[in-house]
């Protein structure tokens, strides 16, 4: 007994020495916790929560997982944040590790933490900006620095003030952003922003990414953290939806298996397996831990239907949560005008994921 009582008060000495070094207190996941009755436990906010620990608070939590607790006092979570133990998961470092071989995105010091978004002049929680609509119906330009213009819908509905994530629409070849962006808003917006950036190619009237995802690439991260800037946290930097049609569909499949962690969420219209080539392919096999859910759409009378049933089988083997809606007498088209409710459902059930 006096064995055991000896143990108990070395380890309440050394709980307290790691309180006085600024260790920060911890919560361990059991069966039946979220992240609403933690967050109510300890007194904070949910963003404080998800902020301290790199997470989108549609993420899930796991038994056994460790939270760290920001102080009531760190009422955003940064300051918790920056002392978190950075550490990495098996699956996490090998889907980095074939990301990187490939050359295919740059590594980041920490790719379990929030990265800083852009700074403002007075932080985060500053005024935001004046920004204008350029449209009567709520319509945004965002100039992206190296990216031309992305144009965006703030959320609407409950909520629309607090973190909401990013829906990003890859337009296809020859498409025009700014019409694109203004036949998804009613689809979209309630669900949260609503982004459109510009691909880097003049396509007649419209534009193109030029048969290189790299481009699309640098657009879709770009757009995130300019409209992160913008709007601060308001803004959510992971747990976001990437959509895309035709030559937006193969960017938006080569975008999303590159970074699972920012898009999780596929809804990918007229898409061909020859899109992700032998890299993607690779990529996927390490990203599929980190993707929640993923909406295939593509017409019945679309010659690329078999390349879509492709994709499917290669997400179901990665272990990604798919589904596959084949509209008949429907082609090479994203059809809003006459099946919006298709398209709404799809968001909708990607968003539950």
């Amino acid at each position: 007994m006096r064995r055991f009582a000896g143990l108990l008060l070395a380890a309440a000495l050394a709980g307290a020495a790691a309180q006085a070094a600024g260790a920060p207190q911890t919560h361990t996941v059991a069966d039946g916790h979220t992240l609403g009755r933690i967050a109510k436990r300890y007194n904070i906010s949910i963003e404080a929560l998800c902020n301290a620990n790199g997470i989108s608070r549609r993420d899930a939590i796991k038994p056994g997982q460790k939270l760290v607790i920001p102080d009531r006092d760190d009422k955003d979570g940064t300051d918790a944040r920056r002392q978190r133990p950075q550490t990495e998961s098996a699956p996490a470092a090998l889907a980095r590790a074939v990301v990187n071989d490939a050359q295919l995105t740059p590594p980041r010091e920490s790719p379990d933490a929030e990265p800083e978004a852009p700074p403002k002049a007075a932080g985060d929680n500053a005024e935001e900006p004046e920004s204008k609509p350029i449209s009567s119906d709520g319509m945004h330009a965002l100039e992206v620095p190296g990216a031309g213009t992305a144009y965006y819908y703030e959320p609407t509905g409950p909520g629309r003030k607090s973190l909401r994530p990013v829906i990003m629409y890859l337009h296809g070849r020859g498409g025009q952003p700014r019409t694109d962006c203004k036949r998804w808003a009613p689809v979209a917006r309630k669900l949260g922003w609503l982004v459109c950036p510009s691909g880097p190619g003049a396509r007649g009237d419209g534009r193109g990414w030029n048969n290189n995802w790299g481009s699309a690439h640098q657009a879709a991260m770009a757009t995130i953290h300019a409209l992160r800037s913008r709007y601060g946290r308001r803004v959510q930097l992971f747990g976001n939806t990437i959509m895309g049609f035709s030559e937006g569909a193969y960017a938006a499949l080569n975008v999303g298996v590159r970074e699972p962690r920012t898009f999780n969420r596929w809804l990918i219209m007229a898409g061909d397996a020859k899109y992700l080539g032998g890299p993607g392919i690779e990529a996927l096999s390490g990203a599929g831990n980190q993707l929640r859910r993923v909406y295939l759409i593509t017409g019945e009378q679309d010659g690329v239907i078999e390349g879509t049933r492709q994709i499917e089988r290669w997400l179901k083997h990665a272990g990604v949560a798919t589904r596959v809606s084949t509209p008949k007498g429907m082609g090479h088209e994203v059809a809003l005008d006459d099946k919006a409710g298709m398209y709404r459902a799809a968001l909708v059930w990607l968003d539950r994921g």
